[in-house]
């Protein structure tokens, strides 16, 4: 029996609780000490420790943290979370609202919601009957990542929302990190004898998708809230829904400004640019969006963004420093890329030491040479850039630097591509690519080797066991054991995955060359239209042009590959040890054969695993439905996509029938 008086105390504790949780998140201020904050909830776990009738769903204690994740499970958002187009200068945002007003048929500029654009993760929550029931990180916007218990470790989050909710609300917005937060964790960080944080954006995401909500229990992450996925009923503009966000205990931002046409635009753009220094919160530019609902209807959206609103970035943080010297980096498909080593600099809250300078087009066109003062950059700020060469101030300038005829990684032939700009190294077996490209070999869409990540890849090139893709096949269980954290139960089942995956498709043996330009979904057309890979390796231009979605550069490239002597040698290396990929077309019997198949909602499988097996039984997945679907494989939350399909009459399935299918 639970006495009259610590229920009382408890309910009593949670209210103070939330109300110096809103204060301090929504409006920026604190009536008490962080150590009398502690002692409230000290004091709530007492008493939920002590009567466990006491927990609520909502209850604060809750932000503690749970067991860990294994993996993050796929949460798919309908309509999707679409990213923002750009402008740059008052000039670029004029054009946009002229094609704006002219499309709408406007006599005026119309009104806008403009908002501090926050530099941080974008996240969705959702609320089913007011009551927070799943949370995902953006994604690719159509599909994200379910960081549901990370997300109730965040104070500024309402578990339950304050007001009645009926049904579903999904409430985006950005996870932040506050700057006075930030520096308190790194003070407590540094005492400890860890390594700070270098910035908020990159701790708040990392934070953010930590396995261990444990983990992300204890970093002091924020959440405030930009919008809705769909417009609530009797809300027709943004004001009136920050209005009813902030209503229901969601923190929205104080900075956001209704503004008239673009003249006021650009005066809340240039207050907010002057003060960013003394916002609570790291911001990188405004977000535009138009006010009325309706409006943002009309103008609808594009493939990947929508057409009512726009991201208006600050001006780039800049810094001048030296250019010490001009070096080469060779990737996983031989591109090199120049890279500017530079004194440090700080600039934009990181010290840079080196930036890219992209390919041969853009060195000549900057002019950058070592020994010259260069402007460096954060692009967006995130990405160091060299943005002009500032000469050699009192000294003679340096040679332009010119790509050598040679890999300096591996001494094999470099070069540049008719109509490109990138200058690559043609030698498969450069050591700079190859652990790379092992790796790559061995991923989930490619060969789908268990056991050969990237620090195994590693190891086996820079111990000269494997010096090309077909040493991957002459390995034994003796020589892998010898090498570090490989014990000999852990070679044999290496050794077992590598025999198995000689029988892969064409597909997967094709994505695993890593051929430039010929990824999961081009390697499935040329498997779909060629019976095997010898067909394939014989086929001439105009016949590989002929597959969908292989233009005549693609088409020129797969040809010089499979007849280049180099090339050529490393794929009939892979038949001598035993390969003999099969195309996908009528010789294939998979169960799904023929079949085109759509995923909605939640499923306990990874989204790319289940695609996977999808594709392996002879299906094509695609990510919309339509009149040519065949079925679709649908779990909790499916939304329009299920809609859709019973509307066409499409059989739906769920997980269970689906993996027994398969």
């Amino acid at each position: 029996m639970i006495p009259k008086e610590a229920r009382a105390e408890a309910r009593e504790l949670r209210e103070l609780i939330r109300y110096h949780n809103r204060l301090y998140y929504s409006e920026d201020r604190t009536e008490i000490s962080d150590s009398e904050y502690d002692a409230l909830m000290r004091r709530l776990m007492e008493l939920e420790n002590r009567w466990p009738g006491l927990i609520t769903e909502d209850s604060p204690t809750h932000r503690v943290g749970a067991e860990p994740l294994e993996y993050f499970q796929s949460i798919e958002w309908d309509p999707p979370m679409l990213s923002l187009d750009n402008v740059f200068s008052e000039e670029r945002f004029r054009e946009w609202e002229e094609r704006a007003v002219r499309e709408l048929g406007l006599e005026c500029p119309p009104d806008y919601s403009v908002e501090p654009k926050l530099d941080g993760l974008a996240v969705a929550l959702v609320y089913r009957d007011g009551v927070l029931e799943r949370a995902g990180t953006r994604g690719d916007g159509a599909e994200g990542e379910d960081v549901t218990p990370n997300i109730r470790t965040v104070r500024s989050i309402p578990l339950v929302l304050e007001g009645a909710v009926p049904g579903v609300l999904v409430v985006r917005g950005e996870v932040i990190f506050r700057r006075d937060d930030f520096r308190e964790m790194n003070r407590r960080r540094e005492a400890g004898g860890l390594e700070p944080f270098v910035n908020p954006r990159n701790a708040a995401s990392g934070s953010l998708r930590q396995l261990d909500s444990r983990i992300t229990s204890e970093r002091p992450l924020s959440f405030v809230a930009y919008g809705t996925a769909e417009w609530p009923p009797d809300v027709s503009d943004m004001h009136s829904l920050f209005g009813l966000l902030g209503s229901l205990g969601l923190p929205v931002n104080p900075w956001n400004r209704t503004c008239t046409g673009c003249e006021q635009v650009c005066a809340a753009y240039r207050r907010l640019e002057d003060a960013r220094e003394e916002l609570p919160w790291d911001i990188d530019g405004v977000v535009v969006k138009m006010e009325r609902a309706d409006l943002q209807e009309r103008m609808g959206t594009i493939s990947r963004s929508p057409r009512w609103a726009v991201a208006w970035k600050f001006r780039a943080e800049e810094a001048v420093t030296r250019l010490l010297g001009i070096d080469l980096q060779v990737g996983r498909t031989g591109k090199l890329t120049p890279v500017a080593r530079l004194e440090p600099v700080f600039v934009g809250g990181v010290t840079v030491s080196s930036a890219t300078l992209h390919n041969a087009d853009e060195l000549e066109r900057k002019d950058a040479r070592p020994g010259d003062m260069v402007v460096v950059r954060r692009a967006g700020d995130v990405i160091p850039e060299v943005v002009r060469s500032l000469g050699n101030p009192g000294g003679d300038r340096s040679e332009p630097f010119r790509f050598p005829g040679s890999c300096p990684v591996c001494g094999g032939p470099v070069v540049r591509e008719e109509s490109e700009a990138a200058h690559r190294c043609m030698n498969p077996a450069c050591p700079a690519r190859l652990s790379e490209s092992l790796f790559h070999w061995g991923s989930r869409d490619a060969l789908d080797i268990e056991g050969l990540g990237s620090k195994l890849a590693d190891q086996l090139v820079d111990s000269g066991l494997v010096k090309g893709f077909p040493d991957l096949y002459r390995l034994t269980e003796v020589e892998l054991a010898k090498l570090p954290r490989m014990g000999a139960k852990s070679a044999e089942n290496l050794v077992r995955q590598l025999k198995q995956s000689t029988g892969a498709d064409l597909r997967r043996f094709l994505t695993g060359l890593g051929i430039p330009g010929i990824g999961r979904t081009a390697a499935g057309s040329l498997a779909e239209r060629f019976e095997d890979l010898g067909s394939l390796m014989e086929a001439g231009v105009d016949s590989l042009t002929s597959v969908e979605g292989v233009g005549p550069v693609l088409a020129g490239s797969l040809h010089r590959f499979f007849h280049d002597p180099v090339t050529r040698d490393v794929v009939e290396g892979l038949v001598e040890a035993g390969f003999d990929p099969k195309g996908s077309g009528p010789s294939r019997n998979g169960s799904l054969s023929g079949l085109t198949l759509v995923f909605t909602g939640s499923i306990s499988i990874p989204r790319d695993r289940a695609r996977q097996l999808a594709e392996d039984a002879g299906a094509k997945v695609t990510g919309s439905v339509s009149p040519a679907t065949d079925l679709v494989v649908a779990g909790p939350g499916g939304g329009s996509k299920l809609d859709r399909a019973r509307e066409l009459g499409i059989r739906v399935i769920g997980e269970e029938e689906f993996l027994s299918m398969v």
